[in-house]
């Protein structure tokens, strides 16, 4: 009886501090409402908009979140590491989406809920889906993507599935090849217990602690000396989600046989960079565990359009060696990271011309 009453006092400490640190760290995004996008299967994702400060520029602007994470990485409720923000205070209207199953995209037709959707569905649902979204808000055609993680993966396969709807991509630290030798493989070796189904909770979690400790699993995907701590805390227990099992196993996958394909092995999206003809940005990070420098120079080097290559060291000037996700979040991120996206993206943008403007959705009313 000890045992089991122990095991209860256990659960109960458990439950309340999950409930007491999620409520006390939790940072909602300040955007300026939420556009719906419809699937062919059923899903309706969201998009948060941000509205352009001043005179705006076109193309719209695509944001979005790689694995495990949801669109506040792109668009913080911590404004001064809002990317989406920095972008809308120069004119730029952007639209950060959430994949289905990630952040406000909950919204599921039945038979989806066993969460065995692939990154295929991403690409060939999702995408669709947010740009047809895009163009009935703008009456723009197509939107500049910038990417992060598995969300500048897409990018690239979008270029590829749908080259008329991205005028240009920012890829910021995104994988097309894997070491099957590396740290991330060897994790993979460790099966359910890295698979990602408890990261939502287990962050929320260690939310409170963020900052305090740095284990070296965690640096694969964040170095933490580069974040400020209250960034840290709100990062974890706002942006991070649990990894569909689908996705995971595609993903798995391709690390363990150094690929990057569809689920059914038919098509082969690294073999397809060099038939992409869009202007592209690709921002690496030093520390970066998940997409090392050579790692993003082998797409870059991949890439059949106009190209430029920024790797973040302090041996080239920046202030930190980055990470995987700091590269959003670092301290001087704001500083160093937006406004090279930002110069980029303005240089392959216009002013919006009178009669331009498009359909702006209301600010501030999000959709059901």
């Amino acid at each position: 009886m000890a045992v089991v009453a122990a095991i209860a006092v256990a659960a109960v400490l458990a439950i309340a501090h999950y409930v007491f640190w999620t409520r006390r760290l939790r940072q909602p995004i300040r955007d300026d409402g939420i556009v719906r996008a419809e699937t062919a299967d059923g899903w309706r994702l969201a998009l948060g908009i941000r509205l352009p400060r001043g005179e705006g520029r076109l193309p719209p602007v695509l944001l979005v979140h790689g694995l495990s994470a949801n669109r506040w990485t792109l668009d913080a409720g911590v404004e001064r590491f809002s990317l989406a923000s920095h972008l809308a205070r120069q004119g730029f209207r952007t639209f950060a989406l959430d994949l289905r199953g990630h952040g406000d995209s909950r919204d599921a037709p039945r038979h989806a809920r066993s969460r065995t959707w692939t990154f295929d569905d991403y690409v060939t649902r999702d995408v669709p889906a947010a740009l047809e979204a895009i163009r009935r808000a703008t009456g723009e055609d197509r939107v500049l993507w910038v990417g992060h993680s598995l969300g500048a993966v897409a990018g690239m396969v979008a270029c590829q599935l749908h080259p008329e709807r991205v005028a240009a991509l920012v890829s910021l630290a995104g994988p097309m090849s894997f070491d099957a030798e590396g740290p991330v493989a060897r994790y993979l070796g460790w099966g359910f217990l890295v698979d990602g189904r408890f990261n939502r909770t287990l962050a929320r979690m260690a939310a409170p602690y963020a900052g305090t400790v740095h284990p070296v699993a965690a640096e694969i995907a964040v170095n933490g000396r580069n974040m400020d701590r209250p960034v840290f805390q709100r990062f974890m227990a706002n942006a991070i989600e649990d990894v569909p099992a689908g996705v995971f196993l595609q993903v798995a996958d391709w690390v363990m046989r150094d690929a990057c394909c569809s689920a059914d092995r038919t098509r082969d999206y690294r073999a397809g960079l060099a038939g992409c003809r869009q202007p592209a940005l690709f921002v690496s990070a030093a520390r970066d565990a998940l997409a090392p420098p050579a790692v993003v120079r082998k797409a870059f080097d991949l890439w059949g359009g106009e190209k430029e290559l920024v790797e973040l060291e302090v041996a080239k000037g920046f202030s930190a060696d980055y990470g995987h996700t700091d590269l959003l979040l670092g301290k001087d991120a704001p500083r160093e990271v937006f406004p090279a996206v930002l110069g980029w993206l303005v240089a392959r943008s216009r002013p919006v011309r009178r009669g331009e403007e498009g359909r702006p959705e209301k600010a501030g009313a999000a959709a059901p």
